[in-house]
């Protein structure tokens, strides 16, 4: 085990800052097209016919392209809206304190047989709150285990493994949901000019998502992890904590009734805007499936985040001046500077790829293998998830890994008739289910140091023994959840299946 770690890590620190790794791309995609384009290389399009001819980005039109697009890329690169707009109302909720009430809370209060089930419930959707999700939780339910009688190790464990392991599953439109909307749907317009992806394309799916993987976590966790460190781990009964149970002040509690209240009044006047059907919210023919309802749901989410953060900011005195609204939220958005210079080398490598149809012609190509070989259906989906899960170990970012494997497979499997939405969700499950065994994560190391609270001479290979039943069932089970989700034929978010037709 240990030698597994050891190679992993190095071959993961060998492995360029993502910035740098898409700059190097981006130089590929520009000698790689001329030297197709120099031997005349082309598809035919098995949609439209047409022919698919590789441009040089070396040519007097490339450069020109790659000079006077440099801003325009990054400016109009899909996911950058999205998230800032997400991350301003999200992130004013999480600036005056409300996300981490809502996790003390929902894991502090839990009955003691519902505890590990609560763990998972809070982790899971916590990933709305993103980075504080990980350092609150995991502390918090160490503590509340002990508290119980119980293994903390297990706890911090269950709060681990549903932070990361369950990262790409919430209740919630998180800030993930709009960044990857954004990158799918830069990576189908290479096939389809007018593709769109919505943030709520894959909900109905992670959403039943949540509550299939927090009852996988809690029988991991009660049947097999927390017994076999009761047995390698023991807690001594004269170990003492300096950890206290936190506990929430009347102004907290009067601003979770108040933001309850709030949440309510927000859902119905929604619904009195949408349930006419006249509404201007729904589509020509008084339907939801599309609709501008749909495309409004960033701007509705903001709304929302804004609303019951102002509530219980100004409850809870962390809001005292209107100064303090747009102060929160140029901190939640300070937050995003590395994400920000990420996407500038990303737009740029897709603005390339799409230019010199790259994109197109990989796509084509890549169908055509899948088509003769006749590797398409569950096989591909199965596949395609072990390669996600796989390549998640070394490249930890869902973000980079994604705007690395879209632009390929996004367009590649479009021409198989795979919606690109399907697709985001078999990446969804790779992505986050080996999060929580690769020493590339940052919270890999940030677990492991409140685990030693309790254990001081706990150590990397421990940490991974604990944490891989828990990342082995949550890949199986997942995938199994969405072969079943396939089989009764369900929509995975509205109007969104597999097959696109």
């Amino acid at each position: 085990m240990q030698g597994v770690l050891s190679s992993i890590e190095r071959v993961g620190n060998k492995l360029p800052h993502p910035f740098i790794l898409f700059v190097i791309l981006a130089g590929v995609v520009v000698v790689v097209s001329a030297l197709l384009a120099a031997l005349g290389v082309s598809a035919v399009n098995p949609q439209t016919d047409a022919v698919v001819q590789v441009r040089s980005l070396l040519s007097a039109d490339g450069i020109e392209f790659m000079l006077t697009s440099v801003v325009s890329n990054f400016v109009n690169f899909p996911p950058l809206g999205l998230i800032l707009v997400v991350m301003f109302g999200i992130g004013l909720a999480d600036k005056v304190g409300l996300m981490s009430t809502l996790m003390q809370v929902s894991v502090a209060k839990a009955p003691p047989a519902l505890l590990t089930f609560c763990v998972f419930m809070a982790g899971i959707c916590g990933s709305i709150a993103s980075d504080a999700n990980y350092l609150i939780l995991i502390p918090l339910a160490a503590m509340v285990y002990y508290s119980v009688g119980r293994h903390p190790i297990a706890g911090a464990a269950a709060a681990y493994a549903a932070a990361g392991a369950g990262f790409d599953a919430s209740l919630f439109i998180t800030v993930g949901d709009a960044l990857f909307a954004g990158i799918t749907t830069e990576a189908a317009r290479l096939v389809d000019p007018d593709a769109y992806v919505s943030p709520v394309d894959n909900y109905y799916f992670v959403a039943c998502s949540v509550f299939v993987l927090a009852i996988v976590g809690t029988l991991v966790i009660d049947k097999i992890v927390e017994p076999r460190l009761q047995r390698t781990l023991p807690i001594s009964k004269d170990f003492k904590t300096d950890i206290i149970k936190p506990a929430l002040t009347d102004a907290e509690k009067r601003g979770l009734k108040r933001v309850g209240i709030a949440t309510l009044i927000y859902l119905a006047l929604i619904l009195i805007a949408v349930v006419p059907e006249a509404s201007p919210l729904r589509n020509e023919e008084g339907g939801l499936i599309p609709s501008p309802f749909l495309r409004s749901l960033v701007p509705l989410m903001f709304g929302y985040f804004v609303t019951i953060g102002l509530v219980y900011g100004i409850t809870t005195d962390k809001i005292t001046s209107s100064r303090d609204v747009p102060q929160r939220m140029a901190e939640s958005a300070s937050d995003l500077a590395p994400t920000l210079v990420l996407f500038f080398a990303i737009s740029q490598f897709i603005a390339y790829f799409r230019w010199s149809e790259l994109g197109q012609f990989i796509a084509i190509e890549g169908s055509n293998i899948l088509q003769s070989t006749g590797f398409t259906g569950l096989p591909l989906v199965g596949a395609f998830i072990a390669m996600s899960a796989v390549l998640n170990v070394f490249m930890t970012s869902g973000s980079a890994q994604w705007a690395l494997m879209a632009p390929v497979f996004v367009p590649m499997l479009m021409m198989i008739d795979f919606d690109p939405a399907f697709v985001l969700a078999m990446f969804r499950i790779g992505d986050s289910s080996t999060n929580i065994i690769s020493p590339m994560s940052p919270y890999f190391s940030v677990a492991l140091v409140y685990m030693q609270r309790y254990k001081p001479d706990m150590g990397l290979g421990t940490l991974i023994a604990t944490m891989l039943p828990l990342a082995i069932g949550f890949l199986l089970a997942w995938s199994a959840f969405l072969m079943f989700w396939l089989a009764m034929g369900w929509p995975i978010g509205p109007g969104v299946y597999m097959m696109a037709n």
